[in-house]
């Protein structure tokens, strides 16, 4: 398929530098993708691909594990038919009997009980071995998938509706794949609608920023087109985007997730990211683990994100790793030059965010609405400029640190303290932050 052929050559399929921890779940799928074949293939190198296909064959018969899961088996099948393409000697008799039969075992088991990104990429695997195979009954499932799952996945405005901007760039890059093989116009015009997403999002290091599930080292490098200045407000997707000079800055104002699917939702509604000059100011901590236990409610919960938590309560209760109760309803009401305002309302709770700039200064106001006396915590998890930064509480009873790490995972910034800002009172209640950031230095004339 020599259309994709620079696409497979391309930085979106570099190697990780990392993976996940093997003896993890996730990592366990991450052993099945095929990416060493890939990366072999990349670099020429025919024999260690023949020797990593045969082993693969010789050790995964047929069976109900990892690797004949569907989303590890269709990550693999695209890995293998790029690999096909870019060292055509690789192929053989063996290689074509294996991908077929993986090819069968994904036609009659597609996620359609996980859906999201997941269908997806069983979409991307039929249409590339339908491709391969000249098998118009396999690229016809894939595209009868596309057709039915875009239009409800991919939102107005052009972002993925699960809301993870890592995962978005994952889809985007399956379906540049797609359309790479089998053009269709209704595809085209999907694509063009999540590149502008992506780099509307896009941090001043050039990577997503880590709303909900996701770490540096799952999201492809992609061309993207230059980012909008000044504001952009992606509604349906729920973010706003400020890029100012040296400033920039990204609000969640909007749905979590689909109520159906909040597989890769976290408890962060209202929360913001700030970035000064290039640098962190404020961040998400983003994943380390899909594993269930007390790291994953952490990751997923209020506690890690830099927004309010009533009571030590997260905004929504975690049900195992990838389940939750229902989740918060969150609307923007106000965004304009200078000025963003949002609700968010659950567990009896309203809590309404003013956010405000000018300069080199942010203010955040926050009103909780209710009944009662509560706990009220605001939570700031601090980037790399930290000891340049001066964040004052008035109103608040005090600031602590919490030494907690808020690490981005497996590759780049490292953040090591949270500021948080607590209160004790009777609803409705107000608290805010200042956030005075470095001034720019002064140029001689």
């Amino acid at each position: 398929m020599p259309a994709a052929d620079a696409l497979w050559r391309s930085r979106a399929f570099e190697p990780a530098e990392q993976a996940p921890d093997p003896a993890t779940r996730l990592g366990g799928f991450h052993l099945q993708y095929g990416e060493d074949v890939l990366a072999a293939a990349r670099a020429g190198r025919l024999e260690e691909a023949q020797r990593l296909v045969e082993r693969w064959i010789e050790a995964h018969p047929p069976r109900s594990d990892d690797a004949w899961h569907p989303y590890p088996l269709s990550t693999r099948v695209g890995s293998w038919v790029a690999a096909l393409t870019l060292l055509p000697e690789l192929a053989s008799a063996r290689l074509s009997e294996s991908l077929w039969r993986q090819l069968r075992h994904l036609e009659h088991n597609v996620e359609d009980d996980i859906l999201g990104n997941h269908v997806i990429r069983n979409a991307r695997a039929l249409v590339l071995g339908g491709v391969s195979f000249r098998s118009q009954r396999l690229l016809g499932r894939g595209l009868e998938l596309l057709r039915r799952e875009l239009p409800e996945q991919v939102l107005a405005d052009g972002g993925h509706y699960e809301r993870s901007p890592v995962y978005h760039l994952v889809v985007l890059r399956d379906l540049l794949e797609v359309q790479a093989v089998a053009p269709r116009p209704w595809l085209a015009e999907t694509i063009e609608r999540m590149r502008a997403f992506a780099a509307a999002m896009q941090r001043p290091d050039g990577n997503p920023p880590l709303f909900n599930d996701g770490w540096l080292e799952l999201a492809p490098k992609l061309d993207l087109p230059e980012p909008p200045r000044g504001l952009t407000v992606l509604r349906e997707s729920g973010f706003a985007i400020v890029r100012e000079g040296s400033l920039w800055l990204a609000f969640r104002c909007g749905p979590l997730a689909p109520d159906f699917l909040p597989a890769h939702a976290h408890a962060d509604a209202l929360s913001f990211q700030l970035w000064w000059r290039g640098e962190p100011v404020v961040l998400d901590p983003g994943s380390t683990t899909y594993e269930p236990g007390r790291q994953r409610d952490w990751e997923r919960g209020t506690a890690a994100h830099s927004t309010v938590r009533v009571d030590g309560r997260d905004q929504f209760e975690l049900w195992g790793a990838f389940r939750s109760g229902p989740l918060p309803r969150v609307e923007l009401h106000e965004a304009r030059q200078g000025v963003l305002e949002a609700s968010a309302s659950y567990r009896g709770i309203r809590h309404v965010r003013r956010l405000e700039w000018e300069s080199a200064t942010l203010t955040v106001r926050d009103r909780i609405e209710g009944r009662g006396r509560h706990r009220v915590e605001s939570r700031l998890p601090l980037g790399a400029v930290r000891g340049k930064v001066r964040i004052d509480a008035p109103g608040a009873e005090g600031l602590a640190i919490d030494e907690r790490s808020a690490a981005e995972p497996f590759a780049g910034l490292r953040g090591r303290r949270v500021v948080v800002a607590r209160l004790v009172a009777n609803l409705p209640a107000e608290t805010s932050f200042s956030i005075r950031c470095p001034p720019l230095p002064i140029r001689a004339e």
